[in-house]
């Protein structure tokens, strides 16, 4: 089935901020002379902020150094983004400079606040390849829920069913089936199991692959 909109996430799929967003976490529990496990930080992929600390303070033995805890991974994240490098993940040009060519309309739904989102979009200057960004500042229900992807389709004026996602992570490609979207998955630092696997239009290995999936879409 065709689509008429491509809908896409931030951190993992298009900038590779997933990885400094564990190292800020693993840099504020050391300072407090703790640690915090992989299985953890796997846990806390595509979440937002939010989410992330009610699942610190729910689920894990960090919660007795929260809100430092908390501060401190800001703190270190922040410094990252406004004075090094955000590094892009393989192919995202090359798959935005596509859209842009086919005239495909096209969206951010991010579960990361509405101001760093934009810095983050403007300081890897992929900001000016979309037409809408919505974040979890926009929504009352972030990732898993569908209210980002919902948001983000009715700004482009589609019908939901007519959107593909692009997610890197199990709790967005959650968020866009909700929505009634199709998604394909991109995983970055964790592989969605099977059953995700099964909903999903297509799990690729990279934004090549999924760049050319969308392609072969397109023609049909």
């Amino acid at each position: 089935m065709p689509y008429d909109a491509i809908l896409l996430d931030m951190d993992g799929l298009m900038i590779d901020t997933e990885q400094l967003c564990a190292q800020a976490w693993r840099d504020a529990a050391s300072e407090l002379g703790t640690r915090i496990g992989e299985d953890t930080l796997h846990q806390l992929v595509g979440l937002s902020h939010q989410h992330c600390l009610r699942y610190l303070q729910q689920h894990s033995e960090l919660s007795a150094h929260m809100p430092a805890l908390a501060l401190l991974n800001r703190q270190y994240y922040h410094q990252q983004l406004q004075h090094g490098d955000i590094p892009l993940k393989p192919g995202i040009t090359a798959l935005l400079d596509w859209l842009r060519q086919q005239a495909i309309p096209c969206a951010v739904g991010t579960a990361t606040e509405g101001p760093l989102a934009q810095l983050k979009l403007q300081r890897s200057q992929l900001a000016p390849y979309f037409q809408h960004v919505v974040s979890a500042s926009d929504v009352a229900n972030s990732k898993p829920a569908p209210d980002i992807y919902l948001a983000a389709a009715a700004r482009l004026q589609v019908e939901p069913a007519r959107c593909i996602v692009l997610e890197d992570s199990v709790h967005g490609a959650s968020a866009a089936l909700a929505a009634n979207m199709r998604v394909i998955i991109v995983p970055d630092i964790v592989q969605p199991p099977a059953s995700m696997a099964k909903q999903a239009l297509a799990v690729c290995k990279d934004l090549f692959a999924a760049r050319a999936l969308l392609q072969q879409l397109r023609d049909v």
